[in-house]
């Protein structure tokens, strides 16, 4: 755990850190040469533009006139853009008619950012029970939404493109996990229900996961996507910063064992609060985090630590949480050779389509992904 307590991600701390203190308005100097056309550039690559331009509008003379004015421009073009495409989720809830939670962008831009020009969406994420997906499938297709699968990493979720071009993309989840992961049956979909909160979006009432039911979610989608912008952090950051006097964190800690969430757990609010300056409690941090670690986390903190951020990273974690050689066996073979149900729910298909080329398929997207890490240089 040494490498861990010295600082993971140390290199890229210092990289950023200039932009995180212009974000959060924590160390802002006049009279500092800043570089800021290196810093929009880092700022766009890391998904915090629009929070950066937030935070300078209304410090007159800081920010040049021609920065100010592109991000201006970047701000109200997001702001317009998710103004329409809020409206049309809302549309597709009303025709769906069943309870549906709101995930990551969709539910933290009316809540915890309160602003819907603050943060770039690439589409909209919602959870649904598993039972209701033929009939969200089936009214979405009136709506136009197709659906478009996806030899991937990610099941328990289904993509849907709708014809128009200009409204986001749908990821219809009925679980927060990845099926492939070797705890997906101890996370309690009904507590993540029972506990979620209702939200008011243009006028409809919805729903979003509680707050430590959303630093759990959070923490698993940065991990999946190996911390390869700060903006994963930063919801993170911003949920426990709003919901400061909500976050029961002993029930947190209680969970994420519970739920065999404490090492994405972990490691997502570890580095947000190296990165970040989050008050995370260290007595959470020290209670989450791993024992010992394996030749497979230390190769996960290699890698993350000199900035490579490849797709399969989350392997290298999840693959010790499996306890002895048969489980480990078991996960392996279900990367490789995933079951019938669960490999036709990547590729969008009934599962008396799947055959020979779809295995084949899935084997050379893992072996692919494995060639990336181990040929990886920092």
């Amino acid at each position: 755990m040494s490498n861990i307590r010295r600082g993971l991600v140390s290199e890229r701390q210092s990289d950023v850190s200039q932009l995180i203190s212009l974000c959060s308005a924590s160390s802002i100097r006049p009279d500092a040469p800043y570089d800021w056309r290196g810093l929009i550039k880092t700022a766009r690559r890391e998904g915090l533009s629009l929070i950066l331009y937030k935070e300078l509008k209304g410090r007159n003379g800081l920010l040049p006139q021609e920065y100010l004015e592109d991000l201006r421009r970047e701000y109200f073009l997001t702001l317009v853009q998710h103004k329409y495409c809020f409206r049309e989720l809302v549309r597709c809830l009303k025709a769906v008619d069943v309870p549906v939670i709101l995930l990551k962008g969709a539910a933290l831009l009316p809540t915890v950012y309160n602003d819907l020009g603050a943060k770039p969406l690439m589409d909209f994420d919602i959870l649904i029970h598993r039972k209701d997906l033929e009939k969200v499938t089936g009214r979405l297709d009136s709506l136009g939404y197709k659906p478009y699968g996806m030899a991937g990493p990610y099941v328990n979720r289904i993509i849907l493109l709708n014809r128009d071009e200009s409204v986001l993309s749908l990821e219809v989840h009925w679980h927060i996990e990845n099926g492939m992961f070797p705890n997906l049956h101890r996370i309690s979909l009904d507590k993540l229900w029972q506990e979620a909160i209702p939200v008011e979006i243009e006028g409809y009432r919805s729903l979003i996961l509680a707050p430590h039911h959303q630093l759990f979610h959070l923490s698993v989608h940065a991990l999946r996507h190996a911390y390869d912008r700060l903006l994963l952090l930063w919801d993170i950051h911003l949920v426990i910063n709003h919901y400061r006097g909500q976050l029961d964190w002993e029930e947190l800690v209680r969970e994420a064992l519970e739920f065999r969430l404490s090492r994405p757990l972990y490691y997502g609010l570890y580095l947000t609060k190296l990165l970040m300056h989050t008050d995370v409690p260290q007595h959470v941090l020290d209670r989450l985090r791993p024992l010992s670690l394996g030749l497979e986390e230390k190769a996960f903190i290699y890698f993350i630590n000199r900035g490579i951020h490849k797709p399969g990273l989350q392997y290298l974690v999840y693959f010790p949480m499996n306890q002895g050689v048969m489980n480990k066996m078991r996960f392996l073979w279900r990367t490789f050779f995933p079951p019938r149900d669960i490999l036709a729910e990547m590729e969008a298909l009934d599962g008396s389509e799947i055959g020979i080329v779809h295995y084949l398929r899935c084997m050379a997207w893992r072996f692919k992904s494995a060639w990336r890490l181990i040929t990886s240089r920092g």
